[in-house]
């Protein structure tokens, strides 16, 4: 069963620099989030994944994320994730001081985190072989990276019911 989250999900300039760098990476024929056609799948940072998240973290985030909203996420440079033969490779992003504090409030909340250790970043790819890793690598720096994402929209996924909720959105009470 998929994880319940909560995301932030960015404006359309945002969005756009990084579906470029996932189109890139499917254009030359490599892994790429653009591969991934669930409803859900859209450039996001996830604040919170569990099997299940309790209503209570949900008001935190419209409470204290919701008025931070817009918000610049810093990129910090590439990351991998994973031991194994294939990694995901993302976007390394640094939350200001607030929205990391707010994050922090929220996961308290949530009593089966997917990741106990909250890493902030970008997916923009995943289960790509290691052998793969140069060809990616080269795609992704031949693309305009960004160097700061706006959050403008806090995001509730519920599996069980397939709907995606905003919970918060800038300017706007969602």
């Amino acid at each position: 069963m998929p994880d319940h989250a909560l995301e932030l999900s960015f404006d359309a300039e945002s969005t756009a620099a990084v579906v470029a760098q996932w189109e890139a990476l499917k254009s030359a024929g490599l892994p790429s989030q653009a591969d991934h056609r669930s409803m859900t799948n859209a450039p996001h940072l996830t604040l919170v994944a569990a099997r299940g998240v309790p209503e209570a973290a949900q008001a935190a985030g419209r409470d204290t994320v919701g008025p931070l909203l817009p918000t610049p996420i810093v990129s910090r440079g590439l990351v991998l994730f994973g031991q194994g033969a294939r990694v995901t490779v993302a976007h390394l992003v640094e939350p200001s001081a607030a929205l990391a504090r707010a994050a922090a409030e929220i996961r308290a909340l949530v009593p089966a985190l997917r990741h106990p250790v909250w890493t902030p970043h970008v997916t923009l790819a995943r289960r790509v072989p290691r052998g793969l890793l140069p060809d990616v690598l080269e795609v992704l720096q031949s693309t305009d990276a960004p160097d700061e994402l706006i959050c403008d929209r806090l995001r509730w996924w519920d599996p069980d019911l397939g709907t995606i909720e905003d919970v918060a959105v800038a300017g706007f009470d969602a």
